[in-house]
């Protein structure tokens, strides 16, 4: 079936074109029946109307080629002959129908010319395309299409000339102009001090007064000049898969100087450490810090150039996670470029296994005793140890006798005297802590350590505490265990993986001065995995579960915390027995290793991150250390801490005496304890 428009067309057509079938051909006949012919009209019957005049014609633009003139007079007899059509139209179909005919013939004469000039006649093109314009035909868009043509062979050619021009230079010129620009720049903001180290770094000359530390240089072979390092680019060359830089071939001094240069890469270390002589990982303005010492190693090592020491961010520098003050870590990873100072000492074959343990060798030796890299492995470029960690797994150790009851705690410390119950809601966690501080001394203390160190956990007490770490578990809104969060921060909901308690432990006490013998100390290591955890979070989650354990609270309560509707004040556990154990980074060993293929689809060019236990598979060496670190540096460490500071003693003495309130209470306006933590007093 025929749509319907389409038969309105063909009428309206037929009885135009049988009209002035008599009065000659098509080129004859009057404009608007020719455009009726070409045109569809609406489906309705339109009456026969004469021709709109054109529109009037913009100003003339000045054309790149320089003929405005030409231009303006091709518009302006343009415009004269289509008001001239328009009143012969008006006075009658005979004058109209003989100035058409004309008109049609100068314009198919000067087609014709203009496709038989190939210089260009652009005059007459643009003429043309105004004629053709005001006559309703299509001459306008063949000389656009012919302009675009032509600008874009044009600009091809002015590339092509750039590109010929670049190419005649020598190799030698441009690697001269590039030593050039760095040495006007670089060196310029970094070395001139315009730019300023970080002021929680040791290039920062108040650091070093504040902490009486001595920057010495590092060493010639690894003092990382800017012209002296070759990046991963560079490294592609020499194995055939980049661009070849004609400076280094340019003669055999350049090849001299190409074999002592000192490469550039992306690198991972594997960091443990003990924080309680630091102010956190993270560097921190005027405060001793993990990141600071350590950059400080790298920096004595040759691995951190000059220009770069004091600016983290000059090469890359980034942590898998940021622990708080006084918190250990096991296996921690750092990431960032590094020179490889070895590079030109170690033969091909060994340079793959051996250069790294060598920078790792080095860097110890400029570290203290409480920080050690047990490893170093090379990544890819666009490797960071923040995003491409998947999740994370904290240990906390937690001593038994935090497991008695209410009671237990304030008969052990019932010979304290003059002690009045504080009002926890109008004081923060640091103003607790000084009035615990203030009241206990020594001698009560080991009163009550006497007493308390005897107690052994229960299973019943096990199968509570197991249950309370389980609510943890899922993705929940951790507002409530965390600081200045609220309810609708989208970062208050995090995703815990399990949350489980190991086997206790139990450790030998050592003598006193009279020589007796102290009671040995059971402790309770707690696991817990997440792909990220909120400051304080896993100290509040510990904390609610022991109270869990040993009667203080419901399970009820806890689950009422874990939601929007309820703000509940929640302790905060002692920041000495958590450190971090393992950082996971499956995600990477599994796409970009294993898609940055070296040779074929066989070997990988980059080593997994296999810091994690297997089981059935051998520990490799990495995770040996890893381990020999946690249970002879770190988990000793939390032991004799606690012997001598007592910091758990003292968080139960808060807890349970000198609290006037419950701690699981509903929190209301004004309260300090909530915006600042809990009450225990943290870090």
């Amino acid at each position: 079936m025929i749509p319907s428009r389409f038969v309105s067309i063909s009428v309206v057509s037929f009885r135009l074109s049988s009209r002035y079938r008599s009065r000659g051909p098509s080129s004859a006949r009057p404009h608007h029946v020719a455009i009726v012919d070409r045109i569809a009209p609406p489906r309705r019957h339109r009456p026969q109307q004469s021709p709109r005049p054109p529109r009037s014609l913009p100003a003339p633009r000045r054309s790149f080629f320089g003929e405005s003139k030409e231009i303006m007079a091709d518009h302006v007899d343009g415009a004269a002959a289509a008001a001239t059509a328009a009143d012969t139209a008006q006075n009658g179909v005979a004058a109209d129908k003989s100035r058409v005919a004309s008109a049609a013939d100068q314009d198919g004469k000067r087609e014709r010319t203009n496709e038989n000039d190939n210089d260009g006649g652009h005059d007459e093109k643009t003429s043309n395309s105004s004629q053709n314009g005001g006559g309703g035909g299509c001459g306008g868009a063949n000389s656009k299409q012919r302009k675009a043509a032509r600008w874009k062979s044009m600009n091809k050619k002015k590339k092509d000339q750039k590109r010929r021009k670049f190419e005649q230079k020598d190799g030698e010129q441009r690697h001269e102009k590039k030593k050039k620009f760095k040495k006007e720049t670089w060196k310029r903001d970094y070395d001139e001090g315009s730019a300023s180290p970080h002021l929680g770094s040791f290039a920062n000359e108040k650091m070093r007064k504040l902490f009486d530390v001595s920057v010495d240089a590092p060493p010639s072979g690894g003092e990382g000049k800017g012209e002296n390092v070759t990046t991963d680019r560079d490294d592609d060359v020499a194995n055939g898969e980049g661009p070849i830089n004609n400076s280094t071939t340019a003669d055999n001094g350049d090849a001299a100087e190409d074999a002592a240069k000192v490469p550039k890469r992306k690198l991972a270390l594997l960091v443990s450490f003990l924080g309680s002589n630091y102010g956190g990982f993270q560097i921190n303005d005027e405060k001793r810090t993990l990141q600071a010492e350590i950059e400080l190693a790298l920096y004595r090592a040759g691995i951190i150039s000059k220009m770069n020491f004091g600016h983290p961010s000059k090469y890359g520098w980034s942590n898998s996670a940021r622990t708080d003050k006084g918190v250990h870590a096991a296996a921690q990873v750092v990431s960032l470029k590094g020179e490889m100072i070895f590079h030109n000492e170690m033969e091909v074959e060994t340079k793959a296994k051996e250069e790294l343990d060598a920078m790792r060798e080095k860097v110890n030796e400029h570290l203290p005793e409480d920080i050690r890299i047990l490893d170093v492995e090379r990544v890819t470029r666009m490797f960071c140890a923040r995003t491409a960690r998947d999740k994370v797994r904290y240990q906390y150790m937690v001593p038994s006798f935090c497991l008695c009851s209410r009671e237990e705690v304030r008969e052990a410390f019932a010979g304290v005297e003059n002690v009045e119950p504080m009002d926890e809601s109008k004081m923060t966690p640091m103003e607790a802590s000084n009035i615990v501080k203030d009241t206990l001394n020594s001698e009560v203390l080991a009163n009550a350590r006497d007493v308390l160190l005897k107690h052994r956990v229960t299973s019943e007490q096990m199968e509570r505490l197991r249950s309370g770490l389980r609510l943890f578990e899922g993705t929940h809104p951790f507002h409530n265990y965390t600081r200045r969060v609220t309810a609708s921060d989208a970062s208050a909901v995090r995703y815990i993986l399990s949350f489980e308690p190991l086997d206790p432990i139990l450790s030998p006490g050592g003598l006193n001065e009279d020589g007796s013998k102290k009671p040995d100390t059971q402790w309770i290591p707690l696991q817990v995995v997440g792909q990220s955890f909120l400051l304080n979070q896993i100290r509040k989650m510990v904390s609610a579960a022991v109270d869990l354990a040993r009667g203080a609270v419901s399970e009820e309560r806890i689950r009422e915390s874990l939601t929007k509707e309820h703000r509940v004040k929640v302790g905060v556990a002692p920041a000495q027995g958590l450190f971090l154990d393992r950082s996971y980074f499956e995600l990477y060993n599994k796409h970009k290793v294993k898609n940055a293929p070296k040779h074929g689809d066989k070997t990988p060019d980059r080593n997994e991150l296999d810091w994690v236990e297997v089981e059935g598979k051998d520990m490799p060496a990495a995770v040996r250390r890893i381990e020999e670190f946690k249970n002879e540096k770190i988990i000793p460490h939390i032991i004799r801490e606690e012997a001598a500071e007592g910091n758990f003693l003292n968080y139960l003495f808060s807890q349970d005496v000198l609290c006037k309130h419950h701690i699981y209470g509903a929190i209301e306006d004004g309260d300090k304890s909530n915006i600042d933590g809990g009450v225990s007093g943290g870090k």
